[in-house]
Protein backbone atom coordinates (compact mmCIF):
# COMPACT_ATOMS: atom_id res chain seq x y z
CA UNK A 1 0.00 0.00 0.00
CA UNK A 2 2.84 2.36 0.84
CA UNK A 3 4.36 1.71 -2.59
CA UNK A 4 1.04 2.79 -4.18
CA UNK A 5 1.17 6.10 -2.30
CA UNK A 6 4.83 6.53 -3.19
CA UNK A 7 4.25 5.93 -6.90
CA UNK A 8 1.25 8.29 -6.86
CA UNK A 9 3.32 11.02 -5.19
CA UNK A 10 6.11 10.47 -7.72
CA UNK A 11 3.62 10.79 -10.60
CA UNK A 12 2.21 14.06 -9.21
CA UNK A 13 5.67 15.56 -8.65
CA UNK A 14 6.84 14.72 -12.17
CA UNK A 15 3.84 15.83 -14.22
CA UNK A 16 1.95 19.02 -14.95
CA UNK A 17 -1.71 19.53 -13.98
CA UNK A 18 -2.98 18.82 -17.50
CA UNK A 19 -1.28 15.39 -17.50
CA UNK A 20 -2.46 14.66 -13.97
CA UNK A 21 -6.06 15.61 -14.86
CA UNK A 22 -5.92 13.48 -18.02
CA UNK A 23 -4.75 10.54 -15.91
CA UNK A 24 -7.49 11.16 -13.34
CA UNK A 25 -10.11 11.12 -16.10
CA UNK A 26 -8.65 8.01 -17.71
CA UNK A 27 -10.33 4.69 -17.06
CA UNK A 28 -6.81 3.20 -16.88
CA UNK A 29 -6.04 5.19 -13.75
CA UNK A 30 -3.95 3.74 -10.95
CA UNK A 31 -6.07 1.42 -8.72
CA UNK A 32 -5.82 3.83 -5.78
CA UNK A 33 -7.00 6.70 -7.96
CA UNK A 34 -9.70 4.47 -9.40
CA UNK A 35 -10.97 3.76 -5.88
CA UNK A 36 -11.01 7.50 -5.10
CA UNK A 37 -13.00 8.15 -8.29
CA UNK A 38 -15.32 5.29 -7.36
CA UNK A 39 -15.74 6.95 -3.97
CA UNK A 40 -16.64 10.27 -5.57
CA UNK A 41 -19.26 8.55 -7.73
CA UNK A 42 -20.41 6.72 -4.63
CA UNK A 43 -20.93 10.01 -2.81
CA UNK A 44 -23.30 11.06 -5.61
CA UNK A 45 -25.16 7.75 -5.45
CA UNK A 46 -25.20 7.89 -1.64
CA UNK A 47 -26.59 11.44 -1.71
CA UNK A 48 -29.26 10.37 -4.19
CA UNK A 49 -30.18 7.41 -2.00
CA UNK A 50 -30.30 9.44 1.21
CA UNK A 51 -32.33 12.29 -0.31
CA UNK A 52 -34.95 9.86 -1.59
CA UNK A 53 -34.85 7.88 1.67
CA UNK A 54 -35.33 11.03 3.78
CA UNK A 55 -38.18 12.31 1.61
CA UNK A 56 -39.95 8.95 1.83
CA UNK A 57 -39.10 8.51 5.53
CA UNK A 58 -40.62 11.88 6.38
CA UNK A 59 -43.66 11.73 4.09
CA UNK A 60 -44.96 8.36 2.92
CA UNK A 61 -43.21 5.91 5.27
CA UNK A 62 -42.38 7.69 8.56
CA UNK A 63 -39.27 6.18 10.10
CA UNK A 64 -37.24 9.01 11.60
CA UNK A 65 -39.71 10.01 14.31
CA UNK A 66 -38.38 8.50 17.58
CA UNK A 67 -41.91 8.39 19.01
CA UNK A 68 -42.74 5.55 16.60
CA UNK A 69 -42.14 1.99 17.71
CA UNK A 70 -38.85 0.32 16.74
CA UNK A 71 -40.78 -2.16 14.57
CA UNK A 72 -42.57 0.63 12.67
CA UNK A 73 -39.35 2.60 12.17
CA UNK A 74 -37.54 -0.52 10.96
CA UNK A 75 -40.29 -1.52 8.52
CA UNK A 76 -40.79 1.97 7.12
CA UNK A 77 -37.05 2.52 6.78
CA UNK A 78 -36.79 -0.76 4.88
CA UNK A 79 -39.56 0.27 2.48
CA UNK A 80 -37.98 3.70 1.88
CA UNK A 81 -34.55 2.12 1.32
CA UNK A 82 -36.00 -0.45 -1.08
CA UNK A 83 -37.36 2.31 -3.28
CA UNK A 84 -34.30 4.57 -3.01
CA UNK A 85 -31.84 1.82 -3.99
CA UNK A 86 -33.04 1.70 -7.59
CA UNK A 87 -32.41 5.42 -8.10
CA UNK A 88 -29.04 5.43 -6.38
CA UNK A 89 -27.88 2.36 -8.28
CA UNK A 90 -28.80 4.03 -11.58
CA UNK A 91 -26.73 7.08 -10.61
CA UNK A 92 -23.84 4.80 -9.59
CA UNK A 93 -23.97 2.85 -12.86
CA UNK A 94 -24.03 5.94 -15.07
CA UNK A 95 -21.19 7.69 -13.26
CA UNK A 96 -19.07 4.52 -13.00
CA UNK A 97 -19.39 3.79 -16.72
CA UNK A 98 -18.65 7.38 -17.69
CA UNK A 99 -15.69 7.94 -15.37
CA UNK A 100 -14.35 4.95 -13.45
CA UNK A 101 -14.54 1.56 -15.15
CA UNK A 102 -14.26 0.26 -18.71
CA UNK A 103 -17.29 -1.46 -20.13
CA UNK A 104 -16.94 -4.41 -22.42
CA UNK A 105 -16.35 -7.50 -20.33
CA UNK A 106 -20.02 -8.39 -20.91
CA UNK A 107 -22.64 -7.10 -23.29
CA UNK A 108 -24.47 -4.00 -22.06
CA UNK A 109 -27.59 -5.82 -20.85
CA UNK A 110 -25.60 -8.35 -18.80
CA UNK A 111 -23.39 -5.54 -17.50
CA UNK A 112 -26.39 -3.50 -16.29
CA UNK A 113 -28.15 -6.55 -14.85
CA UNK A 114 -24.96 -7.63 -13.05
CA UNK A 115 -24.34 -4.11 -11.75
CA UNK A 116 -27.86 -3.87 -10.35
CA UNK A 117 -27.77 -7.48 -9.12
CA UNK A 118 -24.59 -6.98 -7.13
CA UNK A 119 -25.90 -3.65 -5.87
CA UNK A 120 -29.11 -5.26 -4.67
CA UNK A 121 -27.28 -8.17 -3.02
CA UNK A 122 -24.92 -5.85 -1.13
CA UNK A 123 -27.81 -3.52 -0.33
CA UNK A 124 -29.75 -6.53 0.97
CA UNK A 125 -26.97 -7.39 3.42
CA UNK A 126 -26.89 -3.84 4.70
CA UNK A 127 -30.66 -3.65 4.69
CA UNK A 128 -30.92 -6.70 6.92
CA UNK A 129 -28.37 -5.21 9.30
CA UNK A 130 -30.12 -1.83 9.61
CA UNK A 131 -33.50 -2.98 10.95
CA UNK A 132 -31.75 -5.59 13.09
CA UNK A 133 -29.64 -2.84 14.68
CA UNK A 134 -32.78 -0.78 15.28
CA UNK A 135 -34.84 -3.65 16.73
CA UNK A 136 -32.18 -5.43 18.78
CA UNK A 137 -30.09 -2.51 19.99
CA UNK A 138 -32.61 0.32 19.66
CA UNK A 139 -30.00 2.07 17.53
CA UNK A 140 -30.75 5.46 16.07
CA UNK A 141 -32.24 5.09 12.57
CA UNK A 142 -29.59 7.36 11.02
CA UNK A 143 -26.71 5.32 12.50
CA UNK A 144 -28.29 2.12 11.19
CA UNK A 145 -28.62 3.81 7.79
CA UNK A 146 -24.92 4.67 7.78
CA UNK A 147 -23.97 1.06 8.57
CA UNK A 148 -25.92 -0.06 5.50
CA UNK A 149 -24.02 2.40 3.31
CA UNK A 150 -20.58 1.33 4.53
CA UNK A 151 -21.35 -2.35 3.98
CA UNK A 152 -22.65 -1.70 0.47
CA UNK A 153 -19.65 0.39 -0.63
CA UNK A 154 -17.09 -2.24 0.29
CA UNK A 155 -18.92 -5.14 -1.35
CA UNK A 156 -19.85 -3.17 -4.46
CA UNK A 157 -16.37 -1.92 -5.33
CA UNK A 158 -14.74 -5.33 -5.19
CA UNK A 159 -17.50 -7.11 -7.11
CA UNK A 160 -17.90 -4.43 -9.76
CA UNK A 161 -14.18 -4.01 -10.36
CA UNK A 162 -13.37 -7.69 -10.65
CA UNK A 163 -16.56 -9.29 -11.96
CA UNK A 164 -18.43 -6.73 -14.08
CA UNK A 165 -16.00 -4.30 -15.71
CA UNK A 166 -12.71 -4.69 -17.54
CA UNK A 167 -9.59 -3.81 -15.61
Amino acid sequence: MISHFSSAAHFVRNNDWRTILAHVNSRDAHPLLQFIKYGICGVGAFATHQIIWVILSVTLFPSIDPSLSNETRALNSTISNSIAVFFSTAVAYITNVLWVFKSGRHNRLIEIASFFGIGIISFGGGLLAGPWLIKVFGLNTLVAQLSMAVTSVLINFVCRKFFIFKH
